[in-house]
């Protein structure tokens, strides 16, 4: 269980926003963060991954603080997918799924054949077998962020965090990858939760909605969250209405 215990969120002694009381991610479900530009969506994300920006309050992780895991322990049971890419371009596909994998490998840092089969596994299933041996700099924006995805479940973590996981993809990249991703969450009982501005992808594929609107973190059912009319006063447009049955546009 990952719990954010009354987790207030900012820069510097600027609130962003906050949680109340404890506020649980469990394993096998499938949670989308949504809010407008500028709420604190990535915030908080980052607050949950590295405890970036928290003002005060706790992370904890199966009843430990975040504070009280080492860099490698860690790496074990949370991996991260954010906007900053921060690794050497000039790394192949298959240099950078090993690194996710160093966690797990002995002092020398050496790839095993269980380390190869799971590489191998994730690539087949995410579509970025044939780009193993490409240069990370000779990527599209599209074909970097689903291998940048598939490093992230290479790692083999119990929670996996992102940010904008269908950035830079086509439409159907974007339906496949998030029905994959629920599947991952039920099929290997892992923890995904996710920033997105897909909203209708995420009404109707997250198994839990955690909106950040006004200061305030809040997690929702698809039911309740569409019975609240919260959505339109988040999103407020003359062309747009959300109701019990979803989204609707005026054209």
């Amino acid at each position: 269980m990952l719990v954010a215990q009354d987790l207030h969120i900012g820069y510097g002694s600027c609130e962003v926003a906050r949680t109340v009381g404890d506020f649980a991610f469990a394993k096998a479900n499938l949670t989308a963060i949504i809010g407008g530009n500028g709420m604190g969506k990535s915030t908080f994300l980052r607050a949950l991954a590295y405890g970036n920006h928290k003002i005060s309050g706790n992370v904890i992780l199966d009843n430990k603080l975040r504070q009280n895991y080492s860099d490698v322990e860690w790496s074990r049971k949370v991996a991260v997918v954010i906007t900053q890419r921060e690794f050497s371009h000039h790394l192949t596909v298959k240099e950078l799924l090993e690194l996710s994998r160093i966690p797990y490998s002995n002092f020398m840092a050496k790839i095993s054949e269980v380390d190869n089969e799971i590489i191998q596994k994730i690539s087949t299933d995410f579509q970025i077998s044939t780009l193993l041996d490409r240069r990370l700099h000779s990527l599209s924006d599209g074909q970097l962020q689903r291998v940048l995805i598939a490093r992230a479940l290479v790692q083999d973590t119990d929670f996996i965090l992102m940010d904008e996981p269908t950035s830079h993809l086509d439409l159907n990249f974007k339906i496949d990858l998030l029905h994959q991703l629920k599947e991952v969450c039920l099929t290997n009982k892992k923890g995904i939760i996710f920033c997105t501005h897909e909203l209708e992808m995420a009404l109707h594929l997250a198994n839990e909605l955690v909106t950040i609107h006004k200061g305030s973190i809040v997690k929702h059912t698809r039911q309740e969250l569409l019975s609240s009319n919260l959505l339109n006063k988040m999103f407020p447009s003359s062309k747009l209405n959300f109701d019990e049955n979803g989204v609707s546009y005026k054209w």
